[in-house]
Parts: structure tokens; C-alpha cells; sequence
């Protein structure tokens, strides 16, 4: 298909081409012996010609540079049969979804042929020197997410000329949405085992796979597998879309004829499809050994070195002993509040390493939670406080040109942590109470800290409650802290405030960022990665200052 355009010689847009269709130049070899009965000026027509040398060079020389110089990235999907030898498919999975705080796991490539994975720790450094030797790389969405965390990754990487992200090229032929439904519309199937799972669900099955399971990385590998395996069909409809949009444009008899392609194409044959990049049967066994293997149709693989395969080591111990030596009460109330009164919020108080959980409704049962406990730090998951210049949370005030975002919201937005901003309409009752609350325990002297178990979370490389509940219990247990609540099971709602309080020891141990500007106030998060600089940490007494003061 590339040999029937023209875009990428010099002074010809689409207009131009278009109109060389008409005249019946559909190929390079058609403008190289009709190129005198073109509009083209002399100059023209000798740029033409020089321009069709140099991309004949090209393509014979599966040379994609110059078309990734010359071709428009809307345009690249024409290279498909010409360099189809030469394409790789990727897919990468994460520990998250946070460019800032989350790294890569797995990399999964098809080139049509074979399958090729790379395992964090384990032989991932292959893979710069392996995706070198392709000219096209395909993904869904990569522009946004694969690209930027293999940069990460990979710093300096020199990755193939040609980036085709079908997420853009689906759109423009009508299909949108994530990949799964993409899938769905189009009528693409998966294995039975896999069906469900998402991008998010990949997470937890790393996560059980670090804990021990060595099924659960094989559900990821074949997910994994389908996912870049898709991505091939997925190309091959595109191309075929646009392919019979460019037959009605050029209304020609010949177009079959000239360009050697299917001139009644209505769909793919996804059976055919699929098995044509036929998956292979993938495995992860224990050796006799003792070690463990990735096996791919019984061809052994990767060997598994778990002692490479350690989450961040962060301990409650840790996190003791560093208070217990500045002579701090390792006492903290953490409180994941709600909006209503009349709904039921979680509440913690970590003593060492016992949480003691529960659930409370009214502000008189948390405030007299906190006088039992006489914690040195209140931490609160809600908003604290509003954005630069508001003075209510009222729509009809002159202050809402301010906007409903505190700068805290927006560095955490900036960082791939989704959070919700302070004033949104679901929020504004939860800022209120949270701002009222805070007003009442300063009042009665108590420090208070805002903070985001969902943030917390992330940074620590636990999944959040809504994506694997059960991993982030198991997490937080693995740090060394013991829940104890008088029901038989644990909510959500005290998990989330054991995470706030969490946060509380974080910041008397010193070992926090604090985001956001003195006038807004700041939400507390922990700092467990390296480079974080002392100059983001404020000091408890600034806390207690700015927050008497009314800023909160």
C-alpha cells in the first residue's frame, strides 16, 4: 500500500494526491511514466522523481528512517506489508499505573512469529538490545504509557524509527475505547482462563506471583501473550479499513489490480487470524532443583531467581525504631472519613504494631475515639482544606473562578495518582466536615495531617481496595502490622484508615513528602524512594501553626 502514496515527497499534501488518483497514477511507477501529465511544475516533477528514488532505496532496503522522516505519523500504517517482517508487537505490564511511582515488570513482544518475554531483574536487560533489530513498533496506547515507562527504564534506549499506536489508528477508523472492548466489539476472543482480566488485575497477579504463587505468573504471561498476539489482528483490520476507504477515494477498477490487494475486504478472519500467531502453551514448574521455570511448549525458558524479586522492604520495625530513638508515644489515630454523619467511618489507632480497627459515625464518636487514644498525630484521609482564594464551597460564591483543584490535587494528577479535587460536587460535603473536624481536634490541641490512603498506597506498591482488597490487607500485614477488630471481617473503611495512620508514623519518623504551599496546607504521603529532598518536608510544629491559624 505505501507504493500508491504520495505524501511523502515534497509539496504533495492529500489534496495533490487525490487528484493524482483521478488522473490515474495510483503508484510510484505510474508518476515515474505519467509524471508529465501532472499539474507539477518542472521543479516539481524533478523532486518527484528524486524523492520516489530515494524511497524505493528505502523500502528495498527496509530502510523505515526515511519514512520517518518523510511519511506523516497518520500515514504510518501503510508500512504494514512492506516492513511486516520487520514489525514488533509489545505490550508491558507494571506494578501500577504511575509513570512516578511505578516500574516495569514484564515485557511481552510478538513478531509474528516467536514470542519473547522479559522479567524484571531477570533477563529484562535483553531487551534494548533485542527490539534494536525491528524498523515498526506496534502498541495500544503506547504513546501515553508503554513508551514512557520503557524510557524510564530504559534511559538512552534507541527504540525502532516507526511507532504505530493503534489506540489513534483505531479511532480513526471508527473504534474506540481500551483494548478489551475494542476486542469485544470487533468479536476478538480470549482464552476462557484469561477473560475478565484487565490491566489492573495484571497487578494483582504479580503480586500474588511474589508472594509464591507461580500460577499466578503464568495467567500473566498468557494474558500477556494474547495481549500482544491481539495487537497483530488488531494492525491487519486497521489496514484493511483503510484500505477500502482509499479504494472509494480512488473510484478505480484498477485498484486491485495495481496494488495486488483485496478489493472486496469486509472483515477479519479473526479465527484464521489468531491462529496464524498461534500462542504457545505456557508454563511456570518447579524444577528438581527446587528453582523455578518458564516453559513455552515445553521448551524451557526463564529461570526464576525470587530472591530478585523483593517488593520495597519497609517495615513497621523500622519505622519504630527510628521514633522510639527521638523519644517520640508511637501512637497515631488514623481516620478515613466520609461526608455524612449518618454513614459509618474507619477508624484506627496504631500502637506499635497493633491497628485496632473500627467504625464510627458521629464527629462527638471520633473526637472522643482520639481523647481515649491521645495519639501525637491525627492523620485524616479527606480534604483538609480549599484551593487558593475560596471562601465556601458554595456554587453561586464569586471565588469559584479560582477552580475546585489544590496544588496538591494537581501534583499527584501530574504523578499518574488519581485523586479526586477537593470541590468536585461529590466531595464538597466530605472537605467540609474534614475542614470542620480539623478545627475542632486543633482546638483541643491535637496535630492533624491530611492524607490519601490511595496515594500511600501507590508509593508503598500495595494495590488499592477497589483493585485486590485482599493483596492490600496482605501488604500491610507483611509490614508487620496486626489488625484487631471486633467484627469476624475487616472493611475497607478500616483498612484505609490503618493506611492513614500509617502515614502518621511515617511523618513523625521524617520519612514523608509533603505536597501542596503553605496557604492551601499540604496532604502527607511517605517517601520510601530515593532522591526524595529534605527541602518537601515540613515540620510538625509548622503543621500545628498553619493549621491553628485558620488556614485548614
Amino acid at each position: 500500500m505505501i507504493r500508491s502514496h504520495f505524501q511523502f515527497i515534497q509539496g504533495i499534501g492529500a489534496k495533490t494526491e487525490r487528484k493524482l488518483w483521478a488522473a490515474g497514477i495510483y503508484t510510484w511507477d505510474d508518476l515515474k511514466t505519467k509524471i508529465g501529465r501532472t499539474s507539477l511544475g518542472k521543479m516539481g516533477r524533478e523532486s518527484a522523481i528524486s524523492y520516489l528514488a530515494q524511497a524505493e532505496k528505502a523500502l528495498n532496503e527496509q530502510d523505515a528512517s526515511f519514512f520517518t522522516t518523510h511519511l506523516p505519523k497518520s500515514e504510518h500504517w501503510r508500512l504494514y506489508t512492506g516492513f511486516q517482517k520487520e514489525i514488533l508487537f509489545l505490550d508491558i505490564e507494571t506494578t501500577g499505573l504511575s509513570l512516578y511511582y511505578d516500574d516495569i515488570t514484564l515485557i511481552g513482544t510478538f513478531d509474528g512469529v516467536n514470542y519473547r518475554h522479559f522479567l524484571v531483574n531477570h533477563n529484562m536487560d535483553e531487551f534494548p538490545t533485542y527490539v534494536i533489530n525491528y524498523k515498526i513498533l506496534v502498541t495500544f496506547n503506547g504513546t501515553l504509557f508503554d513508551l514512557p515507562f520503557l524510557r524510564k527504564q530504559f534511559p538512552g534506549i534507541s527504540l525502532p524509527p516507526i511507532h504505530i499506536d493503534l489506540r489513534y489508528l483505531l479511532r480513526s477508523v471508527g473504534v474506540s475505547g481500551p483494548l478489551k472492548k475494542v476486542e469485544a466489539q470487533l468479536g476478538i476472543q480470549r482464552a476462557e482462563s484469561i477473560q475478565g482480566l484487565n490491566g489492573r488485575t495484571a497487578v494483582v497477579l504479580w503480586n500474588r506471583f511474589l508472594e509464591g504463587d507461580e500460577t499466578a505468573l503464568q495467567e500473566l504471561l498468557l494474558y500477556n501473550s494474547y495481549d500482544t498476539a491481539n495487537l497483530q489482528i488488531l494492525l491487519r483490520y486497521c489496514y484493511y479499513q483503510k484500505l477500502n476507504e482509499i479504494k472509494g477515494e480512488m473510484n478505480s477498477a484498477n485498484y486491485q489490480m495495481e496494488l495486488g490487494e483485496s478489493a472486496s475486504y469486509s472483515g477479519v478472519d479473526y479465527k484464521a487470524a489468531f491462529l496464524a500467531s498461534r500462542i504457545p502453551a505456557i508454563a511456570v514448574r518447579r524444577d528438581p532443583g527446587g528453582s523455578e521455570r518458564v516453559y513455552y511448549d515445553g521448551r524451557p525458558s526463564i529461570v526464576i531467581d525470587r530472591s530478585k524479586l523483593k517488593r520495597n522492604e519497609v517495615s513497621i520495625d523500622s519505622l519504630l525504631q527510628k521514633l522510639s530513638a527521638q523519644g517520640d508515644r508511637p501512637v497515631v489515630v488514623g481516620i478515613d472519613l466520609t461526608g455524612s454523619e449518618g454513614k459509618a467511618s474507619g477508624v484506627c489507632v496504631l500502637e506499635g504494631r497493633k491497628a485496632h480497627l473500627d467504625l464510627l459515625k458521629t464527629d462527638d464518636e471520633l473526637v472522643g475515639r482520639v481523647e481515649e487514644a491521645r495519639p501525637s498525630i491525627v492523620s485524616i484521609d479527606s480534604p483538609l482544606s480549599l484551593p487558593i482564594g475560596r471562601c465556601c464551597t458554595s456554587k453561586t460564591c464569586h471565588c469559584a473562578e479560582y477552580g475546585i483543584t489544590r496544588e496538591c490535587e494537581r501534583i499527584l494528577w501530574g504523578r499518574g495518582v488519581r485523586v479526586y479535587p477537593c470541590l468536585i460536587d461529590s466531595m464538597c460535603a466530605l472537605t467540609a466536615r474534614g475542614m470542620r473536624l480539623t478545627k475542632r481536634l486543633v482546638t483541643q490541641g491535637y496535630t492533624v495531617i491530611e492524607s490519601f490512603p490511595g496515594a500511600a498506597q501507590d508509593v508503598l506498591g500495595f494495590p488499592r481496595k477497589r483493585i485486590d482488597l485482599e493483596g492490600l490487607k496482605f501488604g500491610l500485614r507483611n509490614m508487620g502490622i496486626e489488625p484487631l477488630t471486633p467484627r469476624q471481617t475487616t472493611t475497607h473503611d478500616e483498612i484505609d484508615a490503618l493506611t492513614s495512620a500509617l502515614v502518621g508514623y511515617f511523618f513523625l519518623a521524617g520519612e514523608y513528602e509533603a505536597l501542596g504551599n503553605e496557604k492551601e496546607g499540604y496532604l502527607i504521603i511517605p517517601a520510601i524512594r530515593k532522591g526524595v529532598s529534605a527541602n518537601l518536608q515540613v515540620n510538625i510544629p509548622a503543621v500545628r501553626d498553619m493549621v491553628s491559624a485558620g488556614s485548614r
